[in-house]
């Protein structure tokens, strides 16, 4: 069995349990930093992981979680204090010079962006390329498919693709692939310290690709209504999700209207560091509903999402101050990724 122990922050999120169960199946000794125990963390348990249960903000709990490690993923939700955990992170990977780090960045990483998050991601891939003794590796995917899925009890029980893309495109990457990706760059770090790699799906699509992907798997009609934002931020409010994150989420919706994901999409980094294709999208919905039988539609369930659209009306989500725009001297600085020359320059084909 290696010898090499490696730390997957966020353990029992999207990307870190794809990752974390990848390289257990690798026979690599695996720490599994998570929030709080719940089955998530019995199932890594279950797999041979060891967990460490604490917070990303308190730097005892994070030197408690590198102790004997030797690589770490660097992924931390989309939540507050974002910046703060990467300096912890990087403070204690500095202090146990690593070997190598696999840092999930993000495709639009802006540093005036309006999103506060994507400015954070901005400013902590810099803080993590400073650790000049370790090997830093990036991945930014664009538009996770996971989003997506959000509203599989729409499209299932009222056969409504409700979301607020436009016409924008997207090449949708799975939880898994992104994962698959992380633990190869984990497992062979030679000859990537400084690279960024973009996982996505094998193709571009428009949410009525989307709809039709939908439709084929559930086997009726999927139709994709374009609802705005703030009807869209509402439902997300009933489904318990933060004001922080809906904010974020209602910035990367522009730049997901003006096709910011659509450019250099798809990628072949997928199969490239894998050796197999990216997962389709109509191959996620399948496993998503394998895991999730209570989708399947029926009459209860109908009615208890009419009541709960209802109730989104009247839970109006407080996104502005969220967004931190008091960082900016003058709010006209922030620009959308797809409005940003600097970003455009670092991220469009460029001519041969």
């Amino acid at each position: 069995m290696p010898a090499t122990r490696i730390l997957i922050l966020t353990a029992a999120g999207r990307t870190g349990m794809p990752t974390a169960l990848h390289l257990l199946d690798q026979g690599f000794a695996v720490t599994a930093f998570v929030h709080r125990e719940d089955h998530r963390s019995a199932y890594l348990k279950s797999r041979g992981a060891d967990i460490v249960v604490g917070s990303l903000a308190d730097v005892g709990d994070m030197r408690r979680a590198m102790k004997g490690v030797n690589r770490a993923y660097f992924c931390p939700p989309n939540a507050e204090g974002y910046l703060k955990a990467a300096a912890i992170f990087t403070a204690v990977a500095s202090d146990h010079r690593l070997e190598s780090v696999v840092a999930m960045s993000q495709w639009l990483s802006n540093p005036l962006h309006p999103a506060v998050h994507t400015r954070e991601v901005w400013l902590a891939d810099r803080l993590l390329a400073q650790l000049s003794d370790t090997s830093v590796t990036y991945i930014n995917p664009g538009f996770f498919a996971d989003n997506d899925l959000q509203v599989l009890p729409f499209v299932t029980q009222l056969g409504l693709l409700t979301l607020p893309y436009g016409n924008g495109l997207n090449a949708p990457p799975s939880n898994d692939d992104i994962g698959r990706v992380a633990a190869e760059l984990l497992i062979h770090p030679e000859g990537h310290k400084g690279k960024t790699y973009r996982p996505t799906g094998p193709r571009l699509m428009s949410p009525h690709d989307l709809a039709d992907s939908f439709a084929r798997v559930l086997g009726h009609r999927v139709r994709y209504m374009n609802i705005p934002f703030w009807m869209f931020a509402r439902t997300m409010k009933q489904m318990r999700f933060s004001d922080y994150l809906i904010a974020q989420y209602g910035q990367y919706v522009r730049d997901y209207q003006e096709n910011a994901f659509a450019v250099n999409a798809p990628t072949d980094v997928v199969p490239m560091l894998t050796g197999r294709e990216a997962e389709d999208f109509e191959t996620i919905v399948r496993n998503h509903l394998k895991n999730h039988p209570e989708a399947r539609r029926s009459m209860v369930q109908q009615l208890q999402l009419m009541m709960t659209m209802n109730l989104a009306m009247f839970r109006q989500p407080h996104t502005q101050a969220q967004l931190n725009h008091w960082e900016f001297s003058d709010p006209s600085h922030a620009l959308l990724s797809s409005s940003s020359h600097e970003w455009r320059q670092f991220h469009e084909p460029r001519p041969i």
